[in-house]
């Protein structure tokens, strides 16, 4: 049978479980993950909504930034330097090719059976220089106000975690 304990007896201390933290809410003392992901999305969101009314999205744009500093790119080292995967690409580069904002360049390149050099149309060189405006204004309002020192550090910080550094946040006495 069961045991109780009687109403007007306390509990002891240690049979008090301590409850889980739960995942803070955004703000500074917020969970520094969860608060980066967030700062991500609401970014990409902007982003989003800046280049809406010229058709493209963020990884579309980022494609085409890639493709319009290096004509003749294939797909194939598109797809590398953006960190993406082929089939990601593919379905980028032929929504870009649909919208007529890329397309595959002239002659085939050696040693690659079907590969096609890229490159991006009239109509893509100015929906690229439109996007970048916004985007790169936008950017610029992220760090407005903010002390070089900071910025640097910031940039330090976020390029590590990028590159996957066991201490993206270690001290450096340049910052002070």
């Amino acid at each position: 049978m069961k045991q109780t304990r009687p109403l007007d007896q306390p509990i002891a201390a240690e049979a008090v479980k301590k409850r889980p933290r739960p995942l803070d809410l955004p703000g500074e003392n917020g969970d520094i993950a969860a608060l980066l992901r967030q700062a991500a999305g609401a970014h990409r969101l902007a982003e989003e909504r800046l280049l809406a009314d010229l058709g493209v999205t963020p990884p579309q744009l980022a494609a085409m930034t890639l493709v319009g500093g290096n004509p003749g790119m294939l797909a194939a080292d598109l797809a590398r330097r953006a960190r993406l995967t082929p089939q990601t690409i593919s379905l980028i580069i032929a929504n870009l090719r649909r919208a007529g904002l890329v397309r595959e360049g002239e002659g085939v390149v050696p040693n690659a059976s079907r590969a096609r050099p890229l490159a991006l149309t009239p109509q893509g060189e100015s929906v690229l220089r439109m996007g970048r405006e916004r985007v790169e204004a936008a950017g610029a309002k992220l760090i407005e106000g903010m002390r070089p020192k900071r910025e640097r550090a910031l940039r330090r910080w976020l390029a590590g975690i990028v590159n996957g550094l066991a201490l993206p946040g270690a001290f450096d006495p340049e910052d002070l």
